[in-house]
């Protein structure tokens, strides 16, 4: 197996990279100018409407054979987060599922949607999955509280 794409592909991917980034996740941009490293924003909706968590995305050497490494960096009350900063997320897609054809929007597209749609089955925060599967009441509040004190626009917009 490869383990890294030669110079020049490298570049030309890294270039489609950017270009798919800005069409289709607008929120995020370039940091200091190098197409390895973004800064964005995801909007919560649902049960997390309200909240802007700021991610960070570093696209390794390896990439696209190995999948580019995610910073979570706003504090969140969800069953597959851990309850840290930088949180530690548990998703499929940057193990076991990962693939060369996929692109860096599709990672942004797929921590959306697992922010959106909690899984308390497959939890790395087992007292948030125990809260929203027996105590949904105190998970939402919880939730709503994390927002309030963590996930605010002027946290997620800052540098």
């Amino acid at each position: 197996m490869k383990t890294q794409l030669p110079e020049t592909l490298w570049s030309r991917r890294l270039a489609l990279e950017y270009k798919l980034m800005r069409e289709n996740e607008p929120t995020f941009d370039i940091v200091d100018n190098q197409l390895t490293h973004y800064r964005g924003v995801i909007i919560g909706e649902g049960l997390y409407e309200g909240g802007f968590f700021k991610i960070e995305i570093i696209v390794p050497r390896a990439f696209p054979y190995m999948p580019p490494d995610i910073i979570w960096w706003t504090r969140i009350w969800h069953p597959n987060f851990t309850d840290e900063v930088p949180a530690r997320i548990c998703e499929s897609i940057f193990k076991n599922d990962w693939s060369p054809s996929l692109h860096l929007f599709s990672v942004v597209e797929a921590l959306r949607n697992l922010l959106n749609n909690p899984n308390p089955e497959d939890p790395l925060n087992t007292f948030a999955a125990a809260e929203m599967k027996y105590r949904p009441d105190i998970f939402e509040a919880r939730v709503k509280s994390y927002i309030e004190l963590y996930a605010r626009p002027e946290y997620a917009f800052q540098e």
